[in-house]
């Protein structure tokens, strides 16, 4: 079974409440409480402690400069320039902290205060001690190293010197602010001051040499790349004008100058073409016409010849007088073919007709004519315009070349004036430059050494004695094994607890106890075993147990005089009782009553060599009956088991019982003899005594489950011997708290 700390004992019996992982502060205060002395002492050692170790510590001294980080300066060439201001946020703020600490600016320190050839910095020799030597020669230390070249020596103690710098420097960053507290701790006050401002003055040199640096890289840069701009500059304006030169020379003419003309050209062409499309379908009008058989005087082109006009006057005239003479006879009469002059007429009008035609004919092949030469005119002018755009496509072609020069050119020109500009901002920069901190707080050289590595070191001990003794504390808790309060005991062992007896005195001895218990009728002890006898009784109200065996995991429990304690107070309550010691092999009642008078016993009632009322001592002062064993009367060919599990045994228990109010056996301690489990068969209650601090765990709870294995009837435990002003300490519920803490309502005489 495994151990359990004695927190058990400050927990709630609720059986809810056991199954709650509850931590009880009052209980640790109450343990804690309990072992104040001890803590006490552990504190007191660690306060001694602090002190010499604080006497040790040399007086440190503290000086502190202050930053301010991001001043503002005026910006006369009104531009940003090369270097740009920086936000000062928390992340910036750190960022100049690790400039502040860092090795290259410890480095420009050590240097500026000579602090590498200063009584601060001591060399190591390298020599041994005698006792040092005789520790190498025995082997218990390692031979030292050979001495290292003046060089590397050099070389360690500055990087020692470095670390122990870096070690006392403290950089604090103030909230909500741009400033930077520099501290430096040292055991010289004038060191620390010097050392404080050297850091904050040497991070202002840094600052502005970097910007010095940074700008000066940037004229350099600024005046290598002006340089090439200029030589590209003049490179690409030169390729223009051969670009030009060379489209000139080719072409005769520009592009510009192409295009108009192919422009005046095309509006030609276009002209010329609706002109022409004109005339075809005149010339298709006036043909379509002349076959079709039209009246000529339809058509607007005939009618404004004058030919066709003359001949159409003298066709009309004709056909005037034709008319004339058919007037004066009738149509188709035969003789109006042979009136004078008629026939001339008719061949006349017949000729003027022709004449019409011919002349109409002689206008449409003019037409026509006119018609070939505007077509030949707008071969001619989309030749010409086709040859145009030839040239204005080639010309387009070169000036596209011309045109990517002339960017080219104008780029360069344009990165080459900003640039140039650029450089004459940062050249005149060069001299504006100024670090964007500055010191708002020298160092001063401190008067007070710092009391707080002191004091640090005396709280530190201090608190650690209070905590290995809070620890010691816990921990001889956690060791004990075994039981200090009845509800630990009731948790562990399963069974009730009937009640608690106080432990009389420490060196008295058994027929003290006893004799304190008859003369001090009033006392803690005597109610605690009426109080015992009262939960004996009320175990089984109905059936109240009268044999009750006593019995305990191993001897020295108080078992016997627990019971003899009992059986007196049954005696003292007017109940007839009778105790019998059924210990064969180390009887304690006649010890306990100091009885040596006889020798029969117990052993001559069962062999029959004497009659009960023989073997019963009757003590004188309260009439308690008691059957002893007799060191006188044992044999060591009797087997005490045999005689307990015996018929006769059994007889004698039964008759007691009949004729006595309580049976009191005190039996064997039960991880030692058998003869608790053979008894318990017998009697109607067991009692289970168990010591106060004293009785382990492991032998309680085996003792319990020897008894439990013949079925017997354990009515509970009973702590025996306590301490109940220590158990008062353990405990801050119950009766032995109670008890312990008012002691003082009991006559203890």
């Amino acid at each position: 079974m495994n151990k359990e700390s004695d927190f058990a004992m400050f927990s709630r019996t609720d059986p809810q409440a056991q199954k709650e992982d509850v931590i009880d502060l009052r209980a640790i205060a109450k343990l804690l409480w309990g072992g104040k002395w001890i803590i006490m002492i552990c504190g007191l050692f660690g306060l001694a402690v602090g002190l010499f170790l604080a006497s040790q510590i040399e007086p440190r001294y503290r000086a502190t400069a202050k930053l301010l980080l991001g001043t503002e300066r005026a910006d006369v060439l009104r531009n940003e320039g090369v270097m740009v201001e920086e936000y000062f946020g928390s992340t910036t703020l750190m960022t100049h902290i690790e400039i502040l600490s860092s090795t290259k600016l410890i480095n420009r320190v050590i240097d500026t205060l000579q602090l590498d050839q200063g009584p601060e910095v001591t060399a190591e020799t390298g020599e041994l001690s005698a006792f040092e030597e005789f520790l190498v020669g025995v082997g218990l230390r390692q031979a030292p190293a050979p001495q290292p070249s003046p060089e590397v020596a050099a070389e360690r103690h500055r990087l020692a010197l470095i670390k122990n710098i870096g070690y006392g420097m403290t950089l604090d960053a103030t909230p909500d602010s741009r400033v930077i507290s520099v501290s430096f701790t040292s055991n010289n006050p004038r060191l620390s001051a010097d050392v404080a401002n050297e850091i904050a003055q040497q991070y202002l040199v840094d600052q502005l040499e970097g910007k010095l640096e940074t700008t000066q890289n940037a004229v350099d840069w600024l005046s290598g790349r002006v340089e090439e701009l200029r030589f590209k500059v003049e490179e690409a304006e030169r390729a223009v004008e051969d670009g030009y030169a060379r489209l000139s020379a080719e072409s005769g003419q520009t592009l510009e100058a192409t295009q108009q003309q192919t422009q005046a050209l095309t509006q030609t062409l276009i002209q010329v073409r609706q002109e022409l499309s004109a005339q075809e379908a005149q010339v298709a009008r006036l043909t379509a016409a002349m076959e079709a058989g039209q009246d000529l005087a339809t058509l607007t082109e005939f009618r404004e010849s004058r030919i066709i006009s003359d001949f159409r006057r003298r066709e009309s005239d004709i056909v005037t007088e034709l008319a004339a003479q058919a007037s004066t006879m009738p149509e188709n009469h035969p003789s109006l073919s042979r009136l004078p002059g008629r026939a001339r007429l008719e061949a006349e009008l017949v000729e003027v007709r022709k004449g019409i035609l011919a002349e109409a004919d002689r206008i449409v092949q003019a037409f026509r004519v006119d018609l070939q030469a505007k077509r030949e005119e707008e071969a001619q002018l989309s030749a010409e315009v086709r040859e145009l755009e030839i040239k204005a496509a080639d010309q387009a072609r070169d000036a596209i070349e011309i045109r990517q020069l002339e960017r080219e050119a104008l780029a360069s020109q344009t990165l080459y004036e900003n640039l140039l500009s650029r450089l004459q901002e940062s050249t005149e920069e060069v001299s504006l430059q100024a670090a964007d901190a500055r010191i708002i707080t020298p160092a001063e050289v401190p008067i007070w050494p710092l009391g707080t590595s002191e004091r640090r070191t005396k709280a530190v001990a201090l608190f650690g004695g209070l905590l290995l003794g809070v620890f010691i504390v816990l921990l001889l808790d956690r060791m004990n094994n075994t039981f200090r309060s009845p509800q630990q005991l009731e948790q562990m062992s399963g069974v009730n607890v009937l009640g608690l007896v106080p432990l009389a005195g420490k060196r008295l001895k058994r027929s003290d106890v006893v004799g304190y218990l008859k003369e001090q009728p009033n006392s803690s002890l005597t109610e605690a075993i009426r109080n015992l006898r009262t939960s004996i009784l009320f175990s089984d109200v109905d059936n109240p147990p009268k044999k009750v065996l006593f019995t305990s995991s191993v001897p020295r429990e108080g078992k016997s005089t627990t019971a003899i304690m009992l059986a007196l107070t049954s005696q003292q309550m007017g109940k007839s009782a009778i105790i019998v010691d059924c210990d064969l092999r180390m009887p304690a009642l006649s010890k306990a009553l100091n009885v040596n008078n006889d020798d029969l016993g117990l052993l001559s009632v069962i062999n029959g060599s004497a009659s009960l009322e023989q073997a019963t001592f009757v003590e004188p002062t309260t009439g308690l009956h008691i059957l002893m064993t007799k060191p006188s009367e044992r044999n060591l060919n009797i087997n005490a088991s045999d005689v307990l599990a015996s018929h006769r045994f059994q007889v004698l228990l039964d008759y007691l019982s009949n004729n006595y109010d309580v049976v009191i056996l005190d039996a064997p301690p039960t991880l030692v003899v058998t003869d608790a489990r053979i008894l318990s068969s017998m009697v109607d209650a067991v009692v289970y005594a168990v010591r106060w601090d004293s009785t382990p765990r492991e032998a309680v709870i085996e003792g319990l489950r020897e008894l439990k294995s013949v079925d017997a009837k354990v009515t509970g435990a009973v702590m025996t011997m306590v301490n109940e002003s220590k158990a008062s300490k353990y405990a801050y519920d119950g009766y032995s708290y109670y008890r312990g803490h008012y002691r003082d309502y009991y006559e203890n005489g």
